[in-house]
């Protein structure tokens, strides 16, 4: 149904175009980037040590979405980010938990990852269910942990363990 290729320059306007509020680069970028997203902040981006992956549907090889893996070598961890399923009539489907799986297959199937963390505002229930589905567990709320505009957001931590992942393959 989808398989992820490497990110690259031909991929920025797509991605800068899902990006299309203050509000959701915060919650896709994170800290990383601001709106709005431009070409600048995706050279340093795709320039850094992440795995960053365009989403690519099969049945169309449409790029349908992103998502990155980034790596803590000395600690056998990974951590999932910019997490995106960016066309809309594809959101809800289960698009975000396969693309999940693939980097997990990567993180722990071929870079023999010990962890792989993320976070997550908590009123993202989508996102949440997505993530519990794959197998991750909320480790943690980190309250309050970003202020947006006049408010602060919290955040839940949540992770998976090499063993949990080998479990669910079974």
């Amino acid at each position: 149904m989808i398989r992820l290729e490497p990110f690259e320059r031909s991929d920025f306007k797509q991605l800068m175009a899902w990006i299309d509020s203050p509000e959701f680069m915060v919650i896709w970028g994170g800290k990383t980037f601001s709106y709005p997203l431009t070409e600048q902040q995706l050279e340093t981006y795709i320039c850094s040590n992440a795995l960053i992956y365009c989403v690519v549907y099969e049945d169309n090889n449409e790029v349908i979405g992103h998502i990155n893996l980034t790596m803590d070598p000395s600690n056998h961890s990974g951590r999932i980010g910019k997490v995106i399923v960016g066309k809309r009539n594809l959101q809800g489907l289960g698009i975000g938990q396969l693309m999940v799986q693939k980097v997990l297959d990567i993180a722990f199937g071929q870079l023999k990852l010990h962890r792989v963390s993320l976070g997550v505002f908590d009123f993202n229930h989508a996102a949440i269910a997505c993530y519990e589905k794959a197998g991750f567990v909320k480790e943690g709320l980190l309250r309050e942990a970003r202020k947006v505009d006049n408010e602060f957001w919290n955040l839940w931590e949540m992770g998976i363990l090499q063993k949990e992942w080998l479990n669910s393959q079974i």
